[in-house]
């Protein structure tokens, strides 16, 4: 597969108050990691954070998955900083798929980039409900990467055309697959039907290290 741009883009404004946007959702494969071994890791870490004692309580970030989940505990841990053979491989697709999109825009790359890692995992029934990351002054990028997942996909809403006959881009979850975003752009998935779980990555990027909190790692 290769890298794929879809936009969320106006046709011309005809008036000072028309609204105006342009979201671009970046997806590419990446294809050197064992995402079964990553996969079962993933699981074992789950029973590890959540039998852990927190000073604060979980927080399931508006997906819906509840406070007894993984996704909880997003803000507890940074999956960067776990001990496995596919950790740096992650690190590297990460960041090349960044400056990748930022060339295929023709965007600026910022000297310095900080991300916040974490996974979830759902099972049968689940659904990760319409939330977005950010829109705070510092909002940057947001991230997801495929490591197991059976016929679920991620739906993008347009920022602009959320509420009547809203605007959606539908992408089909498969393994490997890692997608970039506007960290202010809304999504969601379909029900996790598979008694197999559905585990993913995801993370958020900021180039301001006065925007980070102590879960952000420097990526370069």
């Amino acid at each position: 597969m290769k890298n794929n741009l879809f936009v969320f883009k106006n046709s011309p404004a005809r008036n000072v108050f028309a609204p105006t946007w342009n979201h671009p959702i970046y997806e590419g494969m990446i294809t050197k990691i064992n995402f079964k071994t990553l996969a079962k890791f993933i699981l074992q870490k789950e029973k590890e954070i959540l039998n852990e004692q927190h000073t604060t309580d979980p927080n399931d970030a508006y997906t819906g998955l509840g406070k007894n989940s993984l996704t909880s505990r997003y803000g507890q841990y940074n999956v960067l900083d776990w001990k496995h053979p596919a950790v740096p491989k992650l690190k590297q697709a990460i960041l090349k798929f960044h400056e990748c999109f930022l060339k295929t825009l023709t965007a600026p790359l910022y000297p310095q980039l900080y991300i916040q890692c974490w996974a979830n995992v759902m099972r049968q029934g689940e659904q990760i409900k319409p939330h977005l990351h950010s829109t705070h002054s510092d909002s940057y990028l947001g991230g997801h990467i495929v490591v197991q997942a059976q016929k679920t996909k991620t739906h993008y809403i347009n920022p602009v055309n959320q509420i009547n006959e809203p605007a959606i881009h539908s992408s089909l979850n498969t393994v490997g697959k890692i997608s970039l975003f506007r960290s202010c752009m809304a999504h969601y998935t379909d029900v996790h039907m598979s008694d197999k779980p559905r585990i993913t990555i995801a993370f958020d990027l900021l180039v301001n290290r006065e925007a980070t909190h102590h879960n952000h790692r420097r990526l370069k």
